[in-house]
């Protein structure tokens, strides 16, 4: 199927055009089918991988799964972050997930400005969500939205800088010194 961008389709078809297309990266915004950039930087994968092992080893395996690059679906987009976290329960050949309860994206300099301006709004519109974390590649600081007590997430997401910080998500009981996501690139790691 060779859809163009300017094109508007369904989310119906862009499933349909990624399940037969062998190569790329595609996202679905606002009724278009857009290509992003493949690959990445080794740092790039290493801080998305380090973020999907920690998260691994400190959820329980039976209520959560963390899956990289899995599509998660909005009101009006498709989106492939680098990591995501949604309950184990549920249909296990689904494409995409309505209700991740945590996202990460770690920042490259293609997608900066629509990690941090434009998926923001995206995200934390999903009622399930208790986080969106956007972490650098290059040093220890990442820019999270936690959803507070009230239910709301703030309007500037907290920047953490420096691996004597650590990431607390209440709504997950989860907490993660930057030290072990960055220690191997930036320093030593905490509790290695």
């Amino acid at each position: 199927m060779n859809v163009r961008s300017f094109i508007k389709v369904d989310k119906a078809a862009f499933y349909r055009f990624i399940q037969t297309e062998p190569e790329g990266r595609y996202e679905y915004e606002w009724g278009r089918i857009v290509q992003q950039q493949q690959g990445g930087t080794k740092g790039h994968g290493r801080i998305a991988g380090q973020f999907h092992f920690e998260i691994k080893r400190r959820l329980d395996p039976k209520a959560w799964v963390i899956i990289e690059a899995r599509g998660v679906e909005t009101a009006e987009t498709i989106r492939y972050p680098d990591v995501v976290v949604e309950a184990a329960m549920g249909p296990e050949d689904s494409s995409s997930t309505l209700t991740p309860v945590l996202i990460v994206e770690v920042l490259s300099p293609s997608s900066s400005d629509r990690d941090l301006f434009v998926k923001p709004a995206e995200y934390l519109a999903l009622a399930s969500l208790e986080a969106y974390i956007v972490a650098s590649q290059s040093e220890p600081v990442c820019k999270i939205w936690v959803r507070g007590l009230d239910r709301e997430f703030a309007d500037e997401p907290m920047t953490l800088t420096g691996l004597d910080k650590t990431i607390d998500i209440p709504g997950l009981s989860l907490s993660i010194p930057l030290a072990d996501i960055y220690g191997e690139l930036f320093g030593t790691a905490a509790g290695h």
